[in-house]
């Protein structure tokens, strides 16, 4: 029970912080939207979606594996860190080059193509930041990241707002966002040093035990992405910067849920770790957690639905009526995904974490051939209903694998 209390109390820090830092951001993201128009909108979308795939490059995975091994010998944190920041700052490196050299063959404007360069720098500070992120994770002082949070979304929010009235137009936004990035990080760095100190220039160090599942974690993370952001990106290459905007109105709106599932597994993954670390649960516990998670979406979910009509013409305007019907599809692709929560978590914490690996690769596979299919059948709507059948296969696959699984290994009892 005092574990549950600890993982309540984690993520009521990183809920509270997630909801201040989330209000705020959604009058920031309903100003620009409206303010900016589809068009510009587009682009601004466009380029956040280009430079998120080439993130993952900088080994984003990593970051999970400091979690899980800071989490299991806190006395030598530092170690742990000084081990890998090396790593971290090479891929983060090796990420930004390539999507420089990459966004000169996408095709698109001159005008964007810088955009996505100056945002190069958001790439280092948004790799750099969940690196940090991890000591407050193991540590369990969860409370100074949505601190942190607060603040960033308030800094990028009040100054877009500010010169978007005086004014000025999507490149003032573009160095808004890399000003208030760059910030935010250097104020986690010098914070984090008084829960433990590490040597942000300590030498290269490669070590397999822990760079092999790094390339695991990160190659969930890929494949999430590619049926996640890639969405977007595939949308700037088959239609128009306006298609962007409106489909990414309704995806921004569904994938708020996305990130209650996200704070629940911050909260609770340190916990699972020391937990399963030493023995095990039923399995009558998880089912029933993972039923909850369903049938909690659900109830959210169609009252979304209903509301989605007025709430989205009063907040966007007439321009993005058509993003309607997009949202009302979107939304139940998360009822599915909540329940693998649970099951999730156990993974990640057992080392199992292929199992997650598996699924998401076949959802990244069928996901590109459907999106294209069905868009080239359905138009702009067929992009999210590849986004339902996608989450529904990949449901089934980590629910029902993971839990014959880990009955076996004797995690489930």
């Amino acid at each position: 029970m005092n574990k549950i209390k600890r993982g309540l109390k984690n993520f009521s820090y990183l809920t509270l912080g997630t909801i201040i830092s989330q209000g705020i951001g959604f009058i920031g993201f309903v100003y620009l939207a409206r303010y900016l128009g589809p068009d510009h909108y587009g682009i601004f979308v466009t380029v956040g979606a280009f430079v998120s795939i080439f993130q993952l490059i900088a080994l984003p995975g990593l970051r999970k594996v400091v979690l899980r091994e800071c989490s299991r010998d806190t006395e030598n944190a530092a170690s742990v860190l000084n081990k890998t920041i090396g790593l971290q700052s090479l891929f983060i490196f090796i990420a930004i080059i390539a999507m420089l050299v990459a966004s000169l063959f996408t095709g698109y404007a001159v005008t964007t193509q810088l955009y996505i360069a100056i945002f190069s720098l958001k790439l280092f500070s948004e790799s750099f930041r969940g690196f940090i992120d991890a000591i407050y994770k193991y540590s369990e002082k969860m409370q100074y990241i949505a601190v942190f949070r607060i603040i960033r979304m308030g800094l990028f929010v009040g100054f877009a707002v500010l010169f978007l009235r005086l004014g000025y137009g999507l490149f003032t936004v573009v160095m808004i966002t890399i000003f208030t990035a760059l910030i935010d990080v250097l104020f986690r760095f010098y914070h984090s040093r008084n829960i433990v100190e590490f040597n942000i220039f300590s030498d290269l160090y490669i070590d397999k035990d822990l760079l092999k599942p790094s390339a695991i974690f990160s190659g969930i993370s890929i494949t999430s992405q590619m049926y996640k952001r890639v969405d977007l990106l595939m949308i700037s290459f088959l239609g128009t910067p306006a298609q962007v905007a409106v489909y990414g109105v309704a995806y921004n709106l569904a994938r708020e849920a996305n990130l209650l599932k996200h704070l629940i597994g911050e909260a609770f993954f340190p916990i699972a770790v020391k937990t399963l670390h030493k023995g095990s649960v039923s399995k009558r516990f998880v089912l029933k957690y993972s039923f909850l998670f369903f049938v909690g979406m659900m109830g959210l979910a169609l009252l979304a639905f209903y509301l989605a009509e007025p709430v989205i013409t009063i907040l966007f305007g007439e321009d993005y009526t058509a993003s309607i019907p997009i949202f009302k599809v979107l939304i139940f692709y998360m009822v599915v995904w909540f329940s693998t929560l649970p099951f999730v978590e156990a993974l990640n914490a057992t080392n199992n974490e292929k199992v997650v690996l598996f699924a998401k690769s076949i959802m990244a596979g069928i996901n590109i051939p459907l999106n294209i299919v069905l868009f080239l059948i359905y138009g702009l709507i067929g992009i999210a209903y590849s986004t339902l059948i996608v989450y529904a296969a990949g449901s089934v696959i980590i629910n029902l694998y993971s839990y014959v699984l880990l009955s076996r290994q004797g995690y489930f009892t």
